[in-house]
């Protein structure tokens, strides 16, 4: 009898499961390309990670000799490295500090646009450059910022033909300006799609509750907005932890040039296992940066839980 009742119970859930699976089917369609590319270019390669461990050799493969962690220990003793960490970081810190919380405002302020017509408008051309590939953003900064590009003809036509053409991309002070500038260019208005999303969700009887309470648009926006969209943001401000030792090798690479001494994890990568054909330093350093990555958000998600009980998980 027990049995029995066992066997009813199981073939009631996988009769449950089946009619949730039927009912979602095309959703679950939608979802698998997503699941395959991740499958593809983030679990698939993982193997690939014993290079690290191998004094590698293309024509032995995976049966090059192993050294164990004698890559790892030699990176922190390579200056070029340590340096490229600090401008890793440096760089990740300033996005952080600026291109983060930027589309989190932008949303915020387009929302308040009561035009439906401007703010289409506003959505249409803040979107635009996110299709546009680093390349032809770097293109459109080596026209812009050029000798005789649009800014420089703008401050001769002001300060008269006696001004100096400044070559602003082959200034080493102006590097870094120009990478946050042209970050925030590209991915505010892309970004602020999912903020949109979450202020759209907030129940309206909040913000007349509040504005029956007196509260103004300024006191809305710190008192409803800003706390209801606070999950959101504090879940993509763990996933960004996650790429602090992470940075933009299409720009960054891009922008480089002889006037121009900036290295970061990145580039070294490219420039160690492309250019020289070291995969196995390359590899080291790829391994250590993903690590690292891999321990900071499960810290900064734990501690996120203990604050404020928002979690990745």
């Amino acid at each position: 009898m027990l049995n029995s009742t066992i066997i009813r119970i199981i073939h009631m859930k996988k009769q449950k499961g089946l009619g949730k699976l039927k009912k979602y089917v095309f959703l679950y369609i939608l979802l698998l390309p997503s699941i395959l590319l991740t499958l593809f270019f983030s679990y698939f390669p993982m193997p690939g990670l014993l290079v690290s461990f191998m004094d590698y050799d293309v024509f032995k493969g995976f049966n090059s000799p192993w050294i164990g962690l004698d890559n790892i220990k030699e990176l922190f003793t390579m200056p070029m490295f340590l340096k490229a960490t600090f401008n890793t970081l440096y760089i990740s810190a300033l996005n952080l500090a600026i291109a983060f919380p930027a589309p989190i405002l932008f949303a915020i302020l387009l929302n308040e646009i009561r035009g439906d017509l401007f703010k289409r408008f506003v959505q249409t051309v803040s979107y635009l450059p996110h299709f546009l590939s680093w390349i032809a953003v770097i293109g459109m900064a080596h026209s812009i910022y050029s000798t005789y590009g649009i800014v420089n003809d703008l401050r001769v036509s002001i300060g008269g033909e006696g001004t100096e053409r400044i070559m602003f991309l082959a200034d080493q002070a102006l590097f870094v300006p120009n990478l946050i500038i042209l970050n925030l260019w590209k991915t505010v208005g892309w970004n602020s799609v999912i903020y949109l999303a979450a202020i759209a969700g907030i129940d309206s009887a909040l913000y007349e509750a509040a504005s029956i309470d007196g509260a103004g648009k300024l006191k809305q926006c710190l008192c409803v907005t800003i706390p209801c969209i606070m999950p959101t943001a504090v879940i993509l401000f763990i996933l960004n932890i996650g790429n602090i030792f992470k940075d933009n090798f299409d720009l960054i690479y891009g922008l480089q040039n002889p006037f121009i001494d900036f290295e970061t994890i990145s580039t070294i990568v490219y420039k160690q296992g492309i250019a020289a054909g070291n995969y196995s330093m390359a590899t080291a350093i790829g391994f250590v940066q993903g690590l690292i990555g891999f321990i900071l958000v499960v810290l900064v998600n734990y501690f996120s839980k203990k604050v404020n009980d928002i979690a990745l998980w």
